[in-house]
């Protein structure tokens, strides 16, 4: 039986339209969420939403654009005006830089990291929560990464930007608690998605060997699925985490530790 219930609640995932996104979309949904998907790609978002419609759910999906303002400012409206309320959102957007030394990257590289995966999230939080505080209070998840506690040699802009998140969540979850709103960040390890193979691409290697120079230092021996990630935002979306708040929960097999 499940123990988890999000009936009745209403949840925005951006970057909901592949790899970790549409897991969390879907695992939302299968606990009786209806689930709004955010993502810059049209494809990939309605993808999702017909994989989750089909099984029973309820999904919507809006092009939305997390770096820009504008484009945030509307999707909610949007979402809201479609669903009437937000009681969840999940800041799961974000994109991998160029495979590249701080000294050979380009402020445009560097600044494009910086807007998606972090700004992404500040404006995110600033235009939805006040509609989750409307429905009595909620919870924000925030997806970071293990590259925010540990550095990461060649993408300096992912493991600052993602540090970022870890703080600006702790910051969130002070502000926010008078609201109800409880913010929490989720800090995945290395996680079978198709980040890998551009990865892998990025070293010359293929998938295959790239999960297993990596998977040495991991020690349950492998990568995450995308389901794995998303058993843990479902936890802190429901009730069931009513007392977590400024927390960062590390989902990495134990890598971080090694």
């Amino acid at each position: 039986m499940e123990i988890l219930s999000l009936k009745n609640k209403i949840s925005i995932v951006t970057g909901g339209g592949s790899g970790i996104g549409r897991a969390i979309a879907e695992k939302l949904s299968s606990l009786g969420s209806t689930v709004i998907i955010f993502d810059v790609s049209e494809e990939g978002g309605l993808s999702t939403v017909r994989e989750i419609n089909s099984k029973g759910g309820s999904s919507y999906f809006f092009k939305v654009d997390v770096s820009n303002e504008e484009s945030v400012k509307r999707g909610i409206e949007n979402a809201v005006e479609k669903t009437g309320g937000i009681d969840v959102l999940v800041n799961n957007a974000g994109i991998e830089p160029p495979s590249k030394s701080l000294l050979e990257l380009s402020v445009e590289e560097y600044d494009r990291v910086l807007n998606i995966n972090l700004k992404g999230v500040w404006l995110m939080t600033k235009y939805a929560t006040p509609y989750i505080a409307k429905r009595g209070g909620g919870s924000v998840i925030n997806i970071a990464s293990v590259a925010g506690i540990m550095p990461l040699a060649g993408a300096m802009p992912y493991s600052v930007s993602k540090a970022g998140v870890i703080m600006l969540t702790k910051v969130s979850a002070v502000e926010l608690g008078k609201l109800k709103i409880r913010v929490n960040a989720i800090a995945p390890g290395w996680v079978d998605t198709p980040m890998i193979e551009r990865a892998a691409r990025n070293l010359k290697l293929t998938p295959e060997e790239f999960k297993k120079i990596n998977s040495q230092r991991i020690i349950l021996g492998r990568f995450a699925s995308p389901e794995e990630i998303a058993n843990a935002v479902a936890f802190l979306a429901s009730d069931e985490s009513s007392y977590i708040t400024g927390s960062l929960v590390v989902v990495d097999g134990g890598i971080s530790i090694t």
